[in-house]
């Protein structure tokens, strides 16, 4: 079953039965599904944002969402048991089985989301990306760290789990810190491949905890996490960097340059924990490198 239709499966009916009607062709390039109260549902391909029913015409229930039908999805997603996901929820997004992740919108309660208003169902899939030369040479040196940087959705989870896919040939060994589920989903129900790759990953788990965690107890020569950012994964780096492990991550920046203006950012820099710099593209082209420089 493709990664599409595995998604659309987890939806309650009539959305169900009405979005697995995609042609498999289209299916292979819908990168995103929004569902938005109020307004007709979405699919993203190609980092642009399309009606489904410009492909799926009978899709009557998909021409205008009302606010309960996003409630229903987002139950029916969470298997009804948002509170098993409450800490993700905090952070506005859940992660289910396979690694794709839910963005969640609406308005906020006591508990959490009183009323869920959009849904941004992100399809995980076994993407990668051909490295560059100069990455290639830096994973086998492995004396220093790589940042790779980019705005949302430019591929830099893409461009990770390519960088992950390269050391697993090698007799390195390395953690992945799968704080959102998102790069190597850590059970059973994992992305295609996840499994032929040797190294231990902790999943959905805080990125500065589980770094302190592979840190005490696996003794590896490398560490990959998505998206820093917080003084507490600064800390984790700082810890990291003098137990001698390399760390591969992402962060949410345009431009290079602009690293050093972001307070957030600039700390990391000044941890010393990272020596390359990858600049990815953009949305158009997700994965696609557009400069690689010596920090």
């Amino acid at each position: 079953m493709d990664e599409y239709s595995a998604l659309v499966r987890q939806l309650p009916q009539p959305f169900c039965s009405e979005l697995s009607g995609l042609n498999p062709q289209i299916a292979s390039f819908v990168q995103e599904i929004r569902l938005r109260a109020g307004q007709q549902l979405l699919f993203t391909i190609k980092g642009r944002l399309t009606p489904c029913t410009k492909y799926l015409p009978g899709a009557a229930h998909c021409r205008r969402l009302s606010q309960q039908a996003v409630q229903d999805c987002f139950l029916a997603l969470c298997r009804h048991s948002a509170y098993a996901y409450e800490d993700e929820l905090k952070q506005g997004y859940f992660t289910i089985p396979g690694g794709n992740r839910v963005g969640v919108a609406g308005v906020r309660g006591s508990a959490g989301f009183a009323c869920v208003t959009s849904l941004n169902l992100r399809i995980a899939r076994w993407v990668t990306c051909e490295l560059p030369p100069p990455v290639v040479q830096a994973l086998a040196a492995l004396t220093g760290g790589i940042l790779v940087v980019g705005v949302p959705g430019s591929g830099k989870t893409t461009f990770l789990r390519s960088m992950i896919q390269h050391l697993g040939r090698s007799d390195r060994i390395f953690c992945v810190v799968d704080e959102r589920g998102e790069l190597l989903w850590g059970s059973g129900e994992g992305l295609p491949k996840d499994r032929a790759i040797p190294c231990d990953v902790y999943t959905q788990h805080p990125k500065a905890e589980a770094i302190c965690m592979a840190l005490r107890c696996m003794n590896p020569q490398a560490i990959v996490c998505d998206e820093l950012g917080t003084e507490a994964d600064a800390a984790a780096l700082e810890a990291g960097l003098a137990s001698g492990v390399a760390f591969l991550a992402s962060v949410h920046c345009d431009k290079i340059e602009h690293l050093e203006q972001r307070p957030q950012l600039a700390r990391l820099l000044r941890t010393g924990a990272f020596e390359t710099a990858v600049l990815l593209e953009g949305r158009s082209h997700p994965g696609s490198v557009v400069q690689v420089v010596a920090l």
